[in-house]
């Protein structure tokens, strides 16, 4: 009866196979189980819920302006200030998401891109329209136009 010799070459080549399908099953395992963090962007520029930070930081780095109005349904106001949001956010050429958030306390805008942060307590529709123009990082044409 012969004995094979089982060699150091073949001892590190079973090792490294052993650590590869190791390594596979282990990115599955995480996959499949992992933190579900939602960091999806999401498929409409308007929506009417809050993001979360990962994702405002993911649109933000890929150079997004990230818009979040806070509005109350008692304020006339704020349903000329949003209306105003929702047709800059359409005419923004895609560089812009509007958070539309029916809240108890007093209208804020909060304006985020990757250069800077502006947050407006009570805005008008003429401030609203300024802190969108000026946090565009390419001007479109709209803003120019309305600042004729």
């Amino acid at each position: 009866m012969k004995v094979k010799k089982i060699t150091k070459q073949k001892v590190l080549s079973i090792i490294f196979i052993l650590i590869l399908l190791g390594s596979v099953l282990a990115y599955v395992i995480i996959g499949f189980f992992g933190n579900k963090n939602q960091s999806f962007l999401p498929e409409n520029r308007i929506i009417n819920y809050k993001l979360n930070q990962n994702q405002v930081m993911l649109l933000v780095s890929y150079y997004f302006t990230v818009v979040e109005y806070n509005y109350t349904s008692d304020c006339l106001e704020c349903l000329e200030v949003k209306n105003r949001l929702e047709e800059l956010t359409q005419n923004s050429e895609g560089q812009m998401y509007l958070q539309e958030i029916l809240v108890e306390t007093k209208p804020t805008l909060y304006i985020v891109n990757a250069f800077n942060e502006t947050l407006i307590e009570e805005p008008t529709v003429s401030q609203a329209v300024n802190a969108v123009c000026d946090s565009l990082l390419s001007t479109p044409v709209w803003c120019t136009i309305n600042r004729i």
